[in-house]
C-alpha cells in the first residue's frame, strides 16, 4: 500500500514543464484577424464608392491588430521553455500572416486613394478567393489543437491560387487588348479625318485621344491593385506552406 502511494505521487510530477498552449489562441487569433481583413476587402469591392474612405479604415485597423498579435507571438516565444512547435515556424507563419493583412491593405489603400470609381469583375473575383483562402487557413489553424491534420487546407489554398493567377493575367489581358482596340480606333479615326475638318471634328479627336490617356492611367493603376492581392494570395500559400513544416518537424 505505501508503495503504490509514492507511485501516485510520482506520476504527478512533471518531469517537462508543459507545452506553452497560449500559442494556440494567438495563432488562431492572427488567424482570425486575416479572415476579417478579407471580408472587408469584399466589401470594399462590392459597396458604393462612398464608403471606401471607411473601410479602408477598417482594414488598417485590422493590419494594426495584426501586427500587435505578432509582436505578442514573438514575446512569448521569447520566454516560453517549450512552444508546441517550432519557434521559427511559429515566427514565420506570424509573418505570413502580416503579410497577407498588409498586402490587402496595400491593395485596399490604391483603391481608395487612386479614387477608382468601381471596382471590375477580376477585383472582386481576387477579394473572393483572398477570402476563402483565409478562411481556410483559419481552419487549418484551428486543427492543430487536435490532429494536426493540415494537409487538405493547404491543398485547397493551393488551388485557389492557381485560380488566383488565372485570373489575375486573365484580367490584365482583357484590358489591355480593350486599351489596344482603343488605340487602334483613335488611329484609324485620326487617318480618315481630312486636313480641313471641321473645328467640331478636331475637338472631337482631341477628347477621344484624352478618353484613350485615361484608360491607359486606369490600366497602370489597376495593375497595382492587382498585384498587390496576387500577393496576397502568395501570402496565404506561403502560410499553409509554414502549417505543413510545423506540423512535418513536430510529428
Amino acid at each position: 500500500m505505501p508503495s503504490t502511494g509514492w507511485l501516485a505521487k510520482l506520476k504527478r510530477i512533471r518531469l517537462l514543464p508543459p507545452r506553452d498552449v497560449e500559442f494556440f489562441g494567438l495563432m488562431e487569433h492572427i488567424a482570425d484577424t486575416a479572415a476579417e481583413t478579407s471580408y472587408w476587402l469584399t466589401e470594399l469591392f462590392n459597396s458604393d464608392a462612398r464608403r471606401g474612405p471607411e473601410l479602408a479604415t477598417t482594414i488598417e485597423n485590422c493590419l494594426t491588430r495584426t501586427t500587435q498579435i505578432e509582436k505578442s507571438i514573438e514575446d512569448l516565444l521569447g520566454r516560453s521553455q517549450q512552444p508546441p512547435f517550432g519557434r521559427i515556424e511559429i515566427s514565420q507563419f506570424a509573418n505570413d500572416v502580416f503579410r497577407i493583412v498588409k498586402y490587402i491593405n496595400h491593395s485596399a489603400n490604391r483603391y481608395v486613394v487612386y479614387d477608382i470609381p468601381s471596382s471590375d469583375k477580376e477585383m472582386r473575383e481576387l477579394a473572393a478567393i483572398i477570402r476563402e483562402a483565409c478562411e481556410q487557413i483559419v481552419e487549418a489553424v484551428r486543427c492543430l489543437r487536435r490532429d494536426r491534420h493540415v494537409e487538405p487546407y493547404a491543398r485547397a489554398v493551393d488551388q485557389l491560387e492557381t485560380r488566383a493567377d488565372e485570373i489575375y493575367h486573365g484580367g490584365l489581358r482583357r484590358r489591355f487588348q480593350e486599351i489596344r482596340a482603343d488605340r487602334a480606333n483613335l488611329e484609324a479615326r485620326i487617318k480618315a479625318t481630312p486636313t480641313t475638318a471641321e473645328v467640331e471634328t478636331v475637338l472631337s479627336l482631341i477628347m477621344a485621344n484624352t478618353e484613350y490617356t485615361r484608360h491607359v492611367a486606369v490600366f497602370f493603376i489597376l495593375r497595382q491593385v492587382y498585384a498587390e492581392l496576387e500577393r496576397a494570395i502568395d501570402a496565404c500559400t506561403e502560410a499553409t506552406n509554414t502549417l505543413k513544416s510545423m506540423v512535418a518537424d513536430n510529428v
